[in-house]
């Protein structure tokens, strides 16, 4: 017996709405089509799939395993559809970490100079964000840095491209700013600004204060949600934060924080440029990650010397 696609589509948003009506608002049609399409589903599996009532639908334990099915076929579908799109497309998705924005907008415009038709569009969130986008086909090339090693399944390119570390940031007013050793006690007698969930350096925050036995909820001053607030609350003196030492650097260079090292804390981690063999298969894509490997490569090196 032969099943439509869309037959597939109307159960699994008769599941997800929770009734046939709010089912036939989302998809714009009868409930009555929206019933038809659902008795076919289950002649086709030969189960009853739904428990209804005049509260709505419930799935039954075979409805369950049906609709576990039904919804990783429509993710695997739109991936598949991703993949495809990708073998052909001049545009590049790229998502980066922090470390990656002090020099993406040298690499776009670098690369605008040799390839001017191709369009690098830049995604900025948590680095392990980055490589559930990468995963889920969201974005083609991941710029940003991860503990050692970095472990991924087959299937995926990766580059070592340079380093950063974790340092704390701190404003130019503030006590620390002059000390000349700055101990984890230190760090931790004072306020800081943390980023929510998602991004390395929370992660960091949290082991300092393993490290002291102090309840997470102490000495935070605030929490924010990107990398730019975090530095914006630090030079505006709300507190101080555990940071990207290739982001704060350019911060420091214009005044806004003092970058201090913490003694007996190294936290020096690996950038990485990381593609899958699937989007290496669209030459465009292919080009540019090379482009990003070596101009990369150059930039952090430039800029690590800068940094002493």
């Amino acid at each position: 017996m032969k099943l439509r696609l869309d037959y597939l589509q109307t159960f699994k948003e008769v599941v997800e709405e929770g009734s046939f009506l709010g089912a036939s608002k989302a998809l714009g049609m009868s409930v009555s089509t929206i019933s038809l399409h659902i008795d076919a589903v289950e002649k086709f599996f030969e189960a009853r799939l739904l428990e209804r009532n005049v509260s709505g639908v419930k799935l039954t334990r075979e409805g369950e395993i049906a609709y576990n099915s039904i919804r990783e076929l429509f993710t695997l579908l739109e991936k598949t559809k991703k993949g495809i799109k990708n073998l052909t497309t001049k545009i590049v998705n790229i998502a980066i970490g922090c470390v990656g924005v002090p020099i993406i907008a040298e690499i776009q415009m670098g690369y605008k100079t040799v390839q001017p038709d191709v369009d690098v569009r830049v995604k900025l969130t948590g680095e392990y964000t980055c490589l559930d986008l990468l995963e889920h086909g969201e974005v083609s090339v991941v710029l940003a840095g991860y503990p050692a090693p970095l472990k991924l399944g087959d299937g995926y390119r990766v580059e070592e491209i340079g380093y950063d570390r974790f340092v704390l940031i701190v404003p130019p007013n503030h006590e620390l700013a002059n000390k000349e050793e700055v101990t984890v006690e230190d760090v931790l007698s004072y306020p800081m600004v943390t980023l929510n969930k998602g991004y390395s350096s929370t992660a960091i925050e949290d082991t300092l204060k393993e490290l002291r036995n102090i309840e997470k909820e102490q000495k935070i001053e605030c929490s924010v949600n990107d990398i730019f607030s975090q530095i914006y609350g630090v030079s505006s003196g709300l507190g101080t934060a555990i940071a990207s030492y290739v982001l704060s650097k350019r911060y420091e260079e214009g005044g806004l924080v003092v970058i201090k090292e913490i003694k007996d804390f190294t936290d020096e981690r690996p950038i990485y440029a990381i593609t899958t063999d699937k989007a290496l298969e669209n030459p465009v894509i292919a080009d540019f990650y090379a482009y990003l490997v070596e101009r990369g490569t150059e930039l952090l090196e430039k800029y690590r010397v800068r940094g002493g």
